[in-house]
């Protein structure tokens, strides 16, 4: 079902810019993240947290990542459930275009199954759960989970859940279609691509009533996409875009 939030009679133009794939090894590039959009306007965002990143060390064990995390959830930050290894170790078999081109072989929930899926999210709650942090949203790695697993975050009572081209209210039942601005950076030929689409994508967007930024760790590290980002977020504020965070758009 197509919806839209609004207020007061009129419709409320939004910006929701969340920042991907937070884990211990990429907490520095993610505080920067934040710093510079603070700077650029933008005070609160959704955090894409991994709690198990690639099998490696837990975000809850390591004390700088969740004390950081605590300080922006007290801010107002969204603190979002963004899988829970953010790879395919195990998984077998799926589309080579999703698994490999599209992702480096992280899109971790294409193809669990029902049961699995329950199971990594409530491996993946407890450090929410320890911390007392709310948790309202659950985003797949890629965006990549089917339509019909949905059920499934909403009979574990998540408000919402996006991807690429949509936000999905879950309890209420209504989804937004937005496509999402985004940048790939793991070749030259990408980030070519990425600086050539953006503005283009941004040009139809700001022409409706959101638009979503997803950022990832590595994407301010190059200097002309981090100058494009600053602009088309500059841009959006002027245009009249108020910054809000997806558990608040969720609950509007």
């Amino acid at each position: 079902m197509e919806g839209r939030p609004e207020r007061g009679g009129g419709t409320v133009k939004h910006l929701i810019v969340s920042l991907h794939d937070f884990h211990p090894g990429s907490r520095l590039a993610v505080m920067d993240q934040v710093a510079e959009l603070e700077k650029w306007g933008v005070a609160r965002t959704s955090i894409l947290v991994i709690p198990h990143y690639h099998h490696g060390r837990r975000t809850c064990d390591d004390g700088d990542a969740v004390a950081w995390l605590n300080e922006r959830e007290q801010a107002g930050d969204d603190l979002v459930l963004h899988g829970y290894y953010h790879d395919r170790s195990g998984n077998k078999g799926g589309s080579y275009f999703l698994t490999r081109l599209y992702t480096a072989n992280e899109a971790e929930c294409l193809d669990l199954s029902d049961g699995e899926l329950r199971h990594r999210i409530e491996l993946g709650r407890r450090l929410w759960e320890e911390q007392e942090w709310a948790l309202p949203g659950f985003i797949a790695p890629g965006w990549l989970l089917p339509e019909r697993q949905d059920k499934v975050l909403r009979q574990l009572g998540f408000e919402y859940t996006t991807r690429l081209g949509s936000f999905s209210q879950l309890q209420k039942g209504w989804r937004r279609e937005s496509q999402s601005l985004c940048y790939s950076t793991r070749a030259a030929w990408r980030r070519s691509l990425s600086a050539f689409w953006n503005p283009a994508l941004f040009s139809r967007l700001k022409k409706k009533d959101l638009i979503r930024l997803s950022l990832h760790p590595n994407d301010l590290n190059w200097p002309e996409l981090k100058l494009q980002i600053q602009e088309l977020v500059e841009m959006a504020l002027a245009e009249g875009f108020q910054p809000i965070t997806y558990r608040d758009y969720a609950q509007m």
